[in-house]
C-alpha cells in the first residue's frame, strides 16, 4: 500500500451489522487485520481520530476465531516503510483509549499493533507515536522503488490442475472475500450455504450466475457468471465439503 492520502477517516461506521466491518471504530485510518506480507510506504495519514495505522489479529479486531482449516488468524511480515503521519489520535475510542492510558496518555497512537503476528518490522520507529511494536524488527529494505508491477511480462502458460483444486482455489481466491465459513464477514457463512444447498451443487452453479437477495440483512450478491462451467461447479462441489477444523 503506497503512495495514498489517508484523511480524516472519522466517519460513522456504515458496514453490515454483525459483520468484520462493522466494529472497525470510527478514526481508524489504516487497519491490517490478519493480513502477511503487507508493506505500507510513502502514504500521507493525517487526521485519523482514533489511530492512524492499526495491526491486528482477529481476536484482538473483534473476529471470533473461525473454524476454517486454512484460515490464519494473525498478521505475519508486516513492513512499515516511511510514511508522514500527523494529526492522529485526537480522540481515540474503546480499547484504544484504554491502551494508551496505560500510559498515562489521551491521545491516540499513529501506529498501535496488538495481538500475534511475526515477522513485522518498521523503519526509523522514532519518527512515529506508537503502541505494540517492541518486537518489530528493522526491515531489510527502505523502499519498494525497484517494484514497478507484479504483472509477468508473459502471460503464464495454462496449468492442468484437479477439480477439487479448481475448487478449492476459486473459493479462497473469490467467495472466500466475503464468505468464511462460520463467521459473517458481508455474505451469509458457508456453513449456512451448506445447510440450505445440502447435496445440491447445482443449486449453488444457479445462485452463482443469477444471485437473488433473499434475506433483508444481507447485501446482495453480485454475478459470478464469469467463471468458467468447471469453475462454477467445482467451487459449489468444495464448498459443500469443506469442513471446520476443532482442535
Amino acid at each position: 500500500m503506497r503512495n495514498n492520502f489517508v484523511s480524516d477517516n472519522n466517519h460513522e461506521n456504515f458496514g453490515a451489522p454483525g459483520s468484520i466491518v462493522s466494529g472497525i471504530p470510527p478514526g481508524t485510518g489504516i487497519l491490517v487485520m490478519a493480513a502477511d506480507d503487507v508493506i505500507i510506504e510513502n502514504n500521507i495519514i493525517s487526521g485519523n481520530n482514533n489511530v492512524g495505522i492499526a495491526i491486528t489479529d482477529f481476536e484482538n479486531g473483534g473476529a471470533k476465531a473461525s473454524k476454517d482449516p486454512e484460515s490464519d488468524p494473525n498478521p505475519d511480515r508486516v513492513t512499515i516503510l516511511d510514511n508522514f503521519m500527523i494529526n492522529n489520535g485526537n480522540n481515540p475510542v474503546g480499547e484504544i483509549k484504554a491502551l494508551m492510558m496505560t500510559q498515562f496518555s489521551t491521545k491516540g497512537p499513529d501506529i498501535l499493533a496488538i495481538g500475534g503476528g511475526e515477522g513485522s518490522s518498521i523503519l526509523n520507529i522514532s519518527r512515529y507515536r506508537t503502541w505494540g511494536l517492541s518486537d518489530f524488527g528493522v526491515p531489510s529494505i527502505n523502499d519498494t522503488k525497484n517494484i514497478k508491477s507484479f504483472l509477468l511480462d508473459e502471460p503464464a502458460k495454462p496449468r492442468k490442475i484437479s477439480k477439487k483444486s479448481l475448487g478449492e482455489m476459486t473459493y479462497y481466491g473469490i467467495c472466500s472475500g466475503c464468505h468464511a465459513y462460520d463467521i459473517r464477514l458481508i455474505g451469509v457463512p458457508t456453513n449456512i450455504i451448506q445447510m440450505i444447498y445440502k447435496d445440491n451443487p447445482q443449486g449453488i452453479v444457479d445462485y452463482i450466475n443469477n444471485p437473488k437477495n433473499l434475506r433483508d440483512d444481507y447485501p446482495e450478491m453480485p454475478p459470478q457468471n464469469y467463471l468458467s462451467d468447471d469453475a462454477k461447479l467445482a467451487v459449489a462441489e468444495y464448498i459443500l465439503t469443506l469442513k471446520p477444523e476443532f482442535n
